[in-house]
């Protein structure tokens, strides 16, 4: 098939929620697939790392987003119908690319990722299309709202609003749509009749395998992975800080936490004491701070779909304790796999017990890297993928090898 690739952020390099998903689609499709992705990057350091991805497709057409037009777009439409992060994502260039690259090509399928990149194609009808939300966005600007003082509540709640009224129009305007869980799929059935496909976020597992036998862990450590940009990681993080982590020290006062992601803003360096927490800022491996720990937490309050910090911990055999925001979109079984706790005092009892108890720690620990290696693996799961972007006309694809 051709295929013509449109995602939000470079895919390039896959270390961050909205790059992850669409790079491994990206690899996969492209081992016997004519795939031509179009995409957007926001700073010359983006732009030039993000290179490597050319060797996994046949063509890469990038558009710049500058910070200042960007934001600047973002502003001028908060009082229009226009979803404001759709007019964040917009890049003339990029539009003219497409136009020029729909014009040209003769595209079996168009593969839209993420719903704020579905204005570029949505009015094309010469082919096959087929939108990724990944999950409803529309929903995450209400949790936003419900949770953000006034008027910041306002302006996310109307952010939501125009955001649901597109997904709506979009959906009508694809052949068929695919979300990351079943909780997402439920939700955008209320209002999209298209077909929706669940295709959940996999792991490397040859990456995130574990190499260190479990005695190497620091028994005292938490870590909280994620791009620390990422509003809902800030609010958890300074929640983790604030809340839970004065409730484990209570109990055992050496505990210790790392803080690991890109871009933390000010408030989450401040959380950094100097000795028990600390804030790592962007690195270039995750995997030694997850080997390191004893306890992955994610207590995020606000959150959709599926998080990927928690099935990478899970393949490191680190065992992970979830609020329930966090744990909604993974399938695993509760108090077996994965541990869910609602309430600091829920939460911080969940973890001195794995921080205490080595041999419930590594019983959890195996039985979440299993459950990652049944439900979240790539090579089984893309498979589907192409399935689900396959033009009528085109004859069942053959499985084969990933390399």
């Amino acid at each position: 098939m051709k295929i013509l690739f449109l995602c939000h952020r470079l895919p390039y390099p896959p270390k961050r929620g909205g790059k992850i998903r669409p790079f491994n689609m990206i690899r996969y499709l492209g081992q016997s697939h004519n795939v031509t992705v179009a995409t957007l990057a926001r700073s010359w350091r983006e732009l030039q790392e993000g290179q490597p991805l050319r060797q996994y497709c046949h063509e890469l057409h990038i558009g710049r987003i500058a910070t200042v037009r960007g934001w600047g777009r973002f502003a001028l439409r908060a009082v229009t119908p226009v979803p404001s992060t759709f007019a964040y994502f917009h890049s003339p260039w990029l539009r003219r690319k497409i136009n020029a690259l729909l014009q040209r090509e003769a595209f079996d399928v168009i593969l839209v990722h993420c719903s704020s990149m579905g204005m570029y194609v949505a009015h094309h009808a010469r082919c096959r299309k087929v939108m990724d939300f990944g999950d409803a966005d529309s929903e995450k600007w209400f949790e936003y709202a419900r949770r953000a003082p006034f008027p910041l509540s306002v302006a996310f709640r109307l952010e939501g609003a125009k955001v649901r009224r597109w997904e709506r129009w979009l959906g009508e305007r694809f052949d068929a749509c695919s979300v990351i869980a079943d909780s997402e799929r439920e939700f955008l059935a209320r209002f999209i009749r298209t077909p929706i496909e669940v295709i959940p976020n996999g792991v490397d597992l040859e990456y995130f395998q574990p190499t260190r036998s479990p005695r190497h862990y620091n028994p005292r450590r938490l870590v909280f992975t994620g791009n620390m940009s990422y509003r809902p990681n800030v609010d958890a993080v300074r929640y983790l800080v604030a809340e839970l982590l004065p409730r484990i020290r209570s109990q055992m006062p050496a505990a210790e936490l790392s803080i690991v992601g890109m871009d933390p803003p000010p408030a989450v360096r401040r959380l950094a004491d100097g000795h028990r927490v600390t804030v790592t800022g962007r690195v270039d491996d995750v995997r030694p701070y997850l080997e390191e720990a004893a306890v992955a937490v994610a207590p995020l309050r606000v959150a959709r779909g599926l998080q990927n910090k928690i099935l990478e911990a899970m393949a490191m055999k680190v065992p992970v304790i979830a609020s329930p925001a966090a744990a909604q979109g993974i399938c695993a079984l509760r108090d077996r796999d994965l541990l869910v706790a609602a309430g600091p005092d829920s939460f911080a009892r969940a973890v001195l017990t794995l921080l205490r108890d080595p041999a419930t720690r590594e019983y959890h620990a195996a039985a979440g890297r299993a459950y990652v290696e049944q439900n979240h693996n790539w090579r089984q799961l893309l498979p589907r993928l192409e399935q689900h972007l396959a033009p009528h006309n085109v004859p069942s694809l053959e499985p084969r090898d990933w390399t």
